[in-house]
């Protein structure tokens, strides 16, 4: 057992060189690095970081610390990481030992223990606490428990000053180093709340980790929470792991919505008894006393101890506020948190008859009753209200839930959906009942029940009496009034310890509970919905661990999309973002006559292309009415973008017999095998240039604004290019199979080429035999305004064309239209069959998205839309000298950002900032070209003019912004 000194527990930490140490480290664990002393109350850590390759924390333990001690922090590390929990090792020494001895200064000896350090900061380093990380804190609380329910061990029962079932004599031996001001009223809240545990009788104990705090969690690159430091575990009170939690997010928020959000996540996770939820505020009380004695003590017995100075106010903070709240009080808090009436024994009743059996009305981002637009509708609310009481006496509308009726289609002003209430809806004049015993209030349509410190108003209501008074349980408070189409809606709200009331919805980055808005479902008896900002967290790590760190995602903290509509983007917050680079989806997100039509198909049959179906004929018909050439009379279907260039590129080759293929800088065409060897953009694969095969080769991108030639008139110089390279190949015997280009450089920044270029580049080669792709995967279909085919804008027809993106709306199909005589010669190589984009779904898909196209003048809307838009970034242009110039036609563009309009200093800082700034003003937008300085501008073709506004409105302020040093500094 580790016993306190003769002096209670005052522990001054061990005295020990750090080139002892270092010697220690290479000789026990073989462990060397720069070395940075951690801050730390009563033992020594040191952080050893090697040049290459993980490094260590070596922990020199306070002398008093045993060997049995330094066996139960072994056994909790193996523990955790058995049931999933990160948690360093512990290392063994070269001789298979888990820790080694050392002496210290004074002749004492101590025992060292390293870990395998974790690369990452500390949660009270990188985070302020939230409701969302309060409630991650109490589930991490709760799986810490869960694991060492049964871990049994001699070293566990230890008489530690942190252990809080010795907090009040703790506490009775350190007061005397307070301040003379602080001494009794923390001496008396910590007698007061110890008598209170004592009255619950005997509380579960077993093994906690007994410091869980932020200062003990860090997180590492991949957003995965470690525990750390296990050398305060101990045997204890169970209750006492979310207790620490708790204080500690009262400490560095002071708000009792956030304690109660830790212990909702406990609870929802692990056993919490009555007894032990009505113990947990004695112990966060028990907490704060024992963090103020000691650190207090610490500084007498150790003046230079950096971090327990740090701390010393905040720790008092952590008392201060702890002992503040009326004890009967914040537990009814806790209790409710917890899914637990707020008084022991007894239930709530039904505030309205039949709210058992309500109806939810289902408001979320997902929800099937608000398809089709219907959210937008201001009457949504009151409609669903009405059709769900058809059939149930009483509608809920849940609190917590984002209610996408209540998004705004305003991407500039993010409206507030986040519900802070419970809506009941009802007939007119049915009785509204007390759920529990309390005074009332009467206000004007509203009356307010309070008890406890648990306040739940009821709005909508016409009281029974006139006056304030008291209620008993299931006395009638008053009756539903009309809100219209003959229904009547109680909003149900609670507040806590009479706190002012919040707005009942809070907006997108706000909290959903607070102590003005706190959750009143258990007493209404209804379900509440999960705060989306814990499961955005939860799925940005799925995320990461799924796709790890090869896989690009827009944003460093991307929001969690899960709806769209038009030009729409919709997270889980309920803001909505206008969409201005999604080219996949040309008609628009959701549209419904293509979720019908594919939904349809999916209902009758899905297949391949080897079986013959009547959709697939139905699409290349519609196709080749818009192919630019009567040549070009046959189509493959393909899975995707990348699939159709490697076929592409593969048709070339047989049908020529030749291997070569001549691609231009700074293109991207896939990642299949093929399409990736002529991808040469070095934001894409930063080595492009340096990994090409030898079959490939390479010409400079056509790029009027800053390529090797400039000006429109330089299309007969970069065609020269291509001459001359086919000359040299055909010298070498190496004559090619093809030439590939996107008609529009897309990744390059939506940059067009100099006229003449393409039909140029085509006449070389032909000129000896090969064949021309065009790369419409991106710029195809309309999106360029003033043709269907990026070729056809540029006079030129090639012999293979790639489609994709577009072509599906984002489902699985794209196509390679070419010569019949081509597609015969893949004979030779054997059949060609594809199973998705082969299939009827895939099919009904893309002929759907050529008649919408065609039906809702979507390439003359491109046109329209597009001129304007270039027209309004030009005028930026006057205004803001960073951006240098505008890519690009209809639209796909490229808004390019410099830093000298004369040497074209690529602006790639800024271009991040302003993306990211974009985000915040409700704009999705990428950047692009292997600079990274230029907005690609690529939206679905239904973009109106008011929506090309409110972009170009939101880039004027982030550009006004970007020019202010102090701004893009932050």
């Amino acid at each position: 057992m580790d016993a306190p000194t003769t002096n209670g527990w005052l522990l001054a930490r061990p005295e020990i060189d750090a080139e002892q140490v270092r010697d220690l480290a290479w000789a026990a664990f073989r462990v060397e690095g720069e070395v940075r002393e951690l801050g730390s109350q009563q033992d020594r850590n040191f952080l050893f970081t090697p040049p290459t390759g993980r490094g260590a924390l070596v922990k020199v333990n306070h002398p008093t610390v045993s060997e049995e001690a330094i066996s139960l922090q072994v056994a909790i590390s193996d523990r955790y990481r058995e049931v999933g929990l990160s948690t360093p090792q512990v290392l063994s020494t070269v001789d298979g030992d888990r820790s080694v001895t050392v002496e210290v200064e004074g002749g004492a000896t101590a025992r060292v223990v390293a870990f395998a350090a974790v690369t990452g900061e500390t949660l009270a380093d990188v985070v302020q606490v939230d409701g969302a990380l309060a409630e991650e804190l109490g589930v991490l609380a709760a799986r810490s428990v869960l694991a060492l329910q049964n871990l049994d061990h001699p070293g566990a029962d230890r008489k530690i000053q942190w252990e809080l079932t010795h907090a009040l004599e703790v506490v009775e031996r350190l007061a005397a180093d307070l301040p003379p001001d602080r001494r009794q009223s923390c001496r008396d809240a910590a007698a007061a709340a110890m008598s209170r545990i004592q009255e619950l009788g005997d509380l579960p104990r077993q093994v906690v980790h007994g410091d869980l705090n932020c200062d003990n969690i860090m997180r590492d690159g991949q957003g995965t929470d470690w525990i750390v430091d296990l050398g305060d575990a101990a045997r204890s009170w169970r209750v006492a792991e979310i207790a620490m939690v708790a204080a500690d997010v009262l400490g560095r928020s002071g708000d009792l919505a956030l304690v109660s959000r830790a212990v909702r996540g406990y609870a929802a996770t692990a056993p919490l008894s009555d007894d032990e939820i009505d113990a947990v505020w004695p112990l966060v009380v028990l907490r704060g006393a024992v963090l103020a004695v000691s650190g207090w003590s610490q500084l007498r017995i150790d003046p230079d101890n950096a971090y327990a100075r740090e701390r010393i106010e905040h720790e008092w903070t952590v008392f201060e506020r702890a002992a503040s709240y009326d004890h009967r009080e914040a537990t009814a808090q806790l209790r409710l948190a917890a899914g637990r009436p707020h008084h022991r024994g007894g239930d709530y009743a039904p505030v309205l008859a039949g709210v058992g059996g309500a109806q939810i009305v289902d408001l979320g981002i997902r929800s099937r009753a608000l398809d089709r637009g219907r959210w937008t509708s201001d009457s949504a609310e009151l409609d669903l209200a009405r059709a769900a009481l058809e059939d149930r006496p009483v509608a809920v509308m849940r609190f917590g839930e984002t209610r996408l009726s209540r998004t705004s289609s305003d991407t500039a002003s993010p409206a507030a959906t986040k519900s802070r209430v419970v809506d009941l809806w009802t007939r007119p004049g049915t009785a509204v009942h007390a759920p529990f015993s309390g005074a009332v209030t009467v206000g004007d349509g509203h009356v307010e029940l309070s008890d406890a410190g648990v306040t739940l108003r009821l709005d909508g209501v016409a009281a029974q009496e006139d006056r304030d008074r008291d209620a008993v349980q299931g006395e009638v408070l008053g009756r539903v009034v009309p809100a219209g189409s003959g229904v009547g809606r109680v909003r149900v709200t609670r507040r806590m310890l009479g706190a002012q009331a919040s707005p009942p919805f809070g907006a997108p980055g706000e909290e959903f509970e607070t102590e003005g808005g706190a959750d009143p479902s258990v007493i209404v008896g209804t379900a509440s919905a999960p705060d989306p900002i814990v499961h955005l967290r939860r799925e940005r790590k799925r995320r990461d661990r799924a796709m790890v760190g090869a896989a690009e995602r827009y944003y460093r903290q991307p929001p969690q999309i899960e709806r769209g509509w038009n030009t729409l983007l919709i997270d889980t917050e309920g803001r909505a973002y206008l969409d201005m680079v999604n080219n996949v989806t040309a008609i628009g997100h959701s549209h419904p006559r293509f979720a019908d039509r594919v939904g349809r198909q999916l209902e009758l049959l899905n297949t391949n292309s080897r079986f013959l179906y009547e959709a697939y004929a139905d699409f290349v018909d519609s196709l080749l009415e818009r192919s630019p050439d009567p040549s070009l009379d046959t189509v493959i279907p393909v899975n995707s973008g990348s699939e159709a260039v490697d076929l592409a590129i593969r048709l070339a080759q047989v049908a020529t017999g030749r291997k070569d293929v001549i691609a231009v800088r700074e293109g991207y065409h896939g990642w299949t095998m093929a399409a990736d060897s002529v991808s040469t953009s070095a934001f894409d694969n930063p080595d492009a240039l340096a990994s090409r095969p030898d079959w490939v080769h390479l010409v400079d991108a056509p790029n009027p604004y800053r390529g090797t030639h400039r000006g429109h008139d330089s299309g007969p110089a970069y065609v020269q290019q291509v001459a001359d390279l086919t000359a040299q190949l055909v010298q070498q015997g190496r004559t090619p199979a093809a030439f590939i280009c996107e008609p529009v450089l897309g990744n390059a920044g939506g940059v067009v080429p100099p006229d003449g270029y393409l039909a140029g580049a085509y006449d070389a080669l032909r000129a000896h035999g090969g064949l021309a792709i065009a790369d419409e995967v991106q710029v195809g279909y309309g999106r360029l305004g003033r043709a269907f085919w990026g070729s056809a804008m540029q006079g030129a027809v090639p012999d293979i064309i790639t489609v994709a993106k577009a072509a599906g709306n984002a489902y699985p199909i794209g196509a390679v239209i070419t010569r019949r005589e081509i597609v015969e010669a893949l004979q030779k190589e054997g059949m060609f069959f594809s199973s998705a984009g082969g299939a009827p779904a895939s099919a009904i898909a893309a002929a759907t998205v050529l008649d919408v196209i065609r039906d809702e003048g979507l390439q003359e809307n491109a046109l329209r839309v597009g001129t304007h838009l270039i027209t309004q970034v030009e005028r930026l242009a006057k205004k803001h000298p960073i951006i240098g110039t505008v890519h690009g036609s209809g639209l796909y563009l490229g808004v390019e950002l410099v830093r000298d309009r004369e040497t074209l200093e690529p602006a790639a800082q800024e271009t991040v900032w302003v993306c990211e700034r974009l985000l915040e003003l409700g704009i999705v937008m990428q950047a692009t070209s292997e600079r990274q300085n230029v907005l690609k501008v690529k939206p679905p073709l239904t973009l109106n003019v008011a929506e090309a506004d409110a972009f170009v409105a939101a880039l004027d302020t982030a550009l006004t912004e970007v020019g202010n040093p102090a701004i893009i500094a932050r």
